[in-house]
């Protein structure tokens, strides 16, 4: 028998590749942690106005707050109660040297010392800004 030639068949052609369109990014809705929200954030806070001097030196709070710590302070009242709520206030809107300054400071009225927590109660937690509107 004689050897036999190697078949030769017949090349397969690919069929053409069909180009799929790339994919639409994910629909994120509002991103609220970008780099833009950061920075209007800590504007918002920089913001600031005097609320008590003690010793020639005037502390700030934040003229405005952002809507986080509005609902945490909200969070932390109806959680663990006002006094709870007024720390977190405190340490939030005041400077660690204010705070310090405001429990340090010996000459602090009752009076002034609800003034000074009342002010900061309600700019964490501003009735017209907060929730819901009715």
């Amino acid at each position: 028998m004689a050897a036999s030639a190697p078949r030769k068949t017949a090349a397969r052609k690919n069929a053409p590749r069909k180009r799929t369109a790339a994919k639409a990014p994910a629909d994120l809705g509002l991103v609220l942690d970008d780099d833009a929200a950061r920075a209007e954030t800590d504007k918002l806070i920089a913001d600031r106005e005097p609320l008590f001097t003690i010793g020639g030196t005037t502390y700030t709070i934040p003229k405005q707050v952002p809507p986080s710590w509005s609902v945490k302070a909200f969070t932390i009242a109806a959680t663990q109660g006002e006094s709870a709520a007024i720390s977190y206030a405190a340490e939030k809107l005041l400077t660690p040297a204010a705070w310090e300054a405001l429990r340090e400071c010996e000459t602090v009225t009752p009076a002034a010392w609800q003034q000074v927590f009342k002010a900061l109660m309600d700019r964490i937690l501003p009735e017209s800004g907060f929730g819901p509107k009715a």
